[in-house]
Order: structure tokens, then sequence, then C-alpha cells
């Protein structure tokens, strides 16, 4: 993966000048569907010099992201393609090309593919980074 959250060939940068608030923004592009198909895990991610985050994830068939928590921001999800299963504390929602789930802050999640591979777009608000704390 690039500096720029994917693989050059899938950039183009264009510049936004049409927005005169302020100073000129950077409006970025991307074809997912020239992402390379193999791999776990974010297989593409947004650049990080704004307040959005958005992920391409990528699970192999079978396979699962283990039930986690996150207390800082709500995820929207999309299922690109394949299917699969979410489970949402205790509601089981069935994964499908075009569904979309908004999974609120604070819910335990698990996240598991079918029979084949499962592509998935997520998008949340920007989180601080992480801090390594003394003991």
């Amino acid at each position: 993966m690039s500096d720029d959250g994917g693989e050059s060939a899938c950039w183009a940068h264009l510049m936004d000048e049409m927005d005169t608030r302020g100073p000129a923004r950077r409006v970025a592009e991307v074809d997912l569907a020239l992402v390379p198909d193999d791999g776990r895990g974010a297989v593409w991610s947004l650049p990080h010099d704004g307040d959005l985050d958005a992920n391409l994830v990528r699970l192999p068939p079978g396979q699962q992201i283990d039930q986690h928590v996150n207390n800082e921001v709500d995820v929207f999800v999309v299922v690109m393609e394949g299917d699969g299963d979410l489970l949402v504390d205790d509601r089981e929602v069935r994964l499908a090309p075009g569904v979309a789930v908004l999974i609120p802050r604070g819910c335990g999640r698990t996240i598991r593919a079918g029979a084949g591979p499962l592509r998935y777009f997520t998008v949340h608000r920007r989180r601080d980074p992480l801090a390594i704390r003394p003991r």
C-alpha cells in the first residue's frame, strides 16, 4: 500500500478549486474495483489528512474478525462483494452486496465471511491515534 492509502495505479488526485472557503482541498478519487482482491484486513484506506476514515476490508472465505467493541465512533459498513454474517451485540445481520449497516459506538461486533471472500467498506470519524501509556 502506498502512502496515499492504496496502490498508486488506483489513485488519481485532483484539486478542488470550487471551494473558496479556505485553502484548496484535495479531492481524491479511487476505483475500488482496481484494488487487489487478495489479502486479509484493510486492503485500502483513505489517506490520513482529514477528519474522515474509510477502509476497504477483505476477509477470505470462512474467516472472521472476532468480537470487539469500539467505544469512540459509530461505524457505517457497506458490503461490496460476497456474503457473511455480522453480529452486533445480540442482533445478527445477514451480509450481501448492497447491505448497509450502522454500528453504534459501544456495541460489540463480530464479522464472518461466508463461502467466498467478503469485501466491505467502512466509514467513520477519524479517531485519535493510539497512545502508549506507562504502567
